[in-house]
C-alpha cells in the first residue's frame, strides 16, 4: 500500500468516524436531549373555575397553570390535547397550547380558556365527589408532544404530569356563618327565610357556572325545608362570596320557635345539604352536590341579625 493509499484510508475512516458520531447524536443524543427538555419542564395547576356548563357533557373552564423549566437547548412544542387522568382513568380531555421552551430558568404562567368535554361520567363523579369532600386530590395530566429545536423535529414525546388540586373540604373549613337571618313572610302554611350566609371557599376550584343551587336545610337533625340560591350567577366562586338563600318551611312540619328561640341565644346551627335530587340542574354535579353537608353556625344570634317582614313577628313565632 503506497503512502497516498494509507492517506486515503486514513482519511475515510475519519470521515466514517465522523459520520458514525454524526448518527448516534442523531438517533440517539439529540432526542435523548430533547426528552430531558420536555421531562424537566415543571408544571402547577394555579386554580381551575367552572365558568359555564353548556350541556351535561360539557364544561367551559378557566385554567391556571406555572410553568417552570431550565434546559439548555431552546425548543418549541405544538398545540395538543390534554387528558385529565383521577386514579388512573380519564374523565376529561383539554386543549393544550404550544409552548416557547426557552433556555436557562424560565418561571411563567399560562391561561387556557377552553370547553373540558367529560368523556367518562362515572370517573369525573368520583372526582368531583372526592374534590367536594377531600383537602386535596391529585389529577393526572398526560399528552403526546411534538416538539422542534435545533431544525429537527421529535414526535410524540411522551408527557405525564401530577397536579395536586386543594377541595372543598365539604366547606367545613374554614366553616360557612350565617350572617342574617329574615322571615320575609308568614302564612299559616309556611314560612319564607332569608338566610346571607358568608362562605370561604378555599379550593383552587371556583363553581362560577353551578347555577342556582336547591339545597334541604336542617336545624339540627329537624328537617326545616328547601333552601334557593338567590344569586346563580355568582356560583361558588374561590375566596370570600357572600351567599343568600331562601328556605321554603313547611309549618304544619316544624316546629319554629325552638329555632328561633336559638337564633336569638347565639346557639343556632343549621345544616345545608345536598341531599335531593333538585340540587342542581347540572347532571354532572348531581353526585358530588348530594354530598355536601356544610354545618352552618350562625354569627351572633341576637335581633340585630333577625329581621321580620310586616307578615311576621316574634311573639307569633314563639307562640
Amino acid at each position: 500500500m503506497t503512502k497516498k493509499q494509507r492517506v486515503l484510508v486514513i482519511v475515510g475512516l475519519v470521515l466514517l468516524m465522523l459520520v458514525v458520531l454524526l448518527l448516534i447524536g442523531w438517533f440517539a443524543i439529540i432526542p435523548a436531549s430533547i426528552r430531558h427538555c420536555a421531562s424537566s419542564v415543571q408544571m402547577t395547576l394555579n386554580y381551575m373555575d367552572i365558568v359555564n356548563i353548556p350541556d351535561n357533557s360539557t364544561l367551559t373552564v378557566d385554567l391556571s397553570l406555572n410553568i417552570q423549566h431550565d434546559v439548555g437547548i431552546a425548543a418549541t412544542t405544538d398545540s395538543t390535547t390534554v387528558s385529565l387522568l383521577f386514579n388512573g382513568a380519564v374523565f376529561a380531555t383539554l386543549p393544550f397550547p404550544g409552548l416557547d421552551i426557552k433556555t436557562g430558568s424560565q418561571d411563567y404562567n399560562i391561561t387556557i380558556d377552553a370547553d373540558m368535554p367529560i368523556t367518562d361520567q362515572s370517573v369525573f363523579n368520583a372526582m368531583s365527589d372526592a374534590l367536594m369532600n377531600q383537602a386535596e386530590i391529585t389529577l393526572t395530566a398526560t399528552a403526546s408532544l411534538d416538539a422542534h429545536a435545533l431544525g429537527m423535529s421529535f414526535n410524540d414525546l411522551s408527557f405525564e404530569r401530577d397536579l395536586p388540586l386543594e377541595g372543598f373540604t365539604g366547606f367545613s373549613d374554614p366553616e360557612p356563618v350565617i350572617e342574617n337571618i329574615e322571615f320575609t313572610t308568614c302564612t299559616s302554611s309556611e314560612y319564607l327565610i332569608n338566610i346571607n350566609v358568608t362562605l370561604d371557599n378555599t379550593a383552587r376550584m371556583g363553581l362560577d357556572g353551578i347555577g342556582a343551587l336547591n339545597m334541604s336545610v336542617y336545624y339540627g337533625q329537624e328537617y326545616l325545608g328547601y333552601a334557593l340560591s338567590q344569586k346563580p350567577e355568582l356560583g361558588i366562586p374561590r375566596g370570600v362570596s357572600d351567599q343568600s338563600y331562601l328556605i321554603t318551611v313547611d309549618t304544619s312540619a316544624v316546629s319554629i320557635s325552638s329555632m328561633v328561640l336559638s337564633s336569638l341565644a347565639g346557639s343556632t346551627q343549621f345544616y345545608i345539604v345536598g341531599n335531593n335530587p333538585y340540587v342542581t340542574t347540572h347532571g354532572q354535579f348531581v353526585e358530588a352536590l348530594s354530598n355536601v353537608n356544610m354545618s352552618v353556625p350562625s354569627s351572633s344570634g341576637s335581633l340585630t341579625n333577625m329581621n321580620f317582614g310586616s307578615s311576621c313577628s316574634l311573639v307569633s313565632l314563639l307562640s
